[in-house]
């Protein structure tokens, strides 16, 4: 195995910690990305639906609601409409 080392402490470190020992440094390596890897994960606690639950209150209007598109009569120019619209 072969690293390049720009920092100079970092190189003297290993140098100093390992002196060639492949088996060490191996081990060194996967001892720090575990503890980065259980850094890095989190838990996430389900919630309770019955705890967090709450209703929307709002007022419906019938008549607006029935019909959303009783405005549109031609639907191929409607959609060439919103087509358009939607590239600009």
């Amino acid at each position: 195995m072969t690293i390049h080392i720009d920092n100079p402490e970092i190189e003297k470190f290993f140098t100093r910690e390992f002196k060639s020992d492949i088996k060490k440094f191996s081990e060194f390596i996967l001892i720090n990305l575990k503890k980065n890897k259980q850094k890095n994960a989190f838990h996430i606690s389900p919630l309770s639906p019955k705890e967090h639950a709450y209703t929307l209150n709002y007022a419906i209007d019938e008549e607006e609601m029935s019909n959303p598109f009783k405005d549109i009569d031609d639907v191929a120019t409607y959609s060439k409409q919103l087509r358009e619209s939607a590239w600009r």
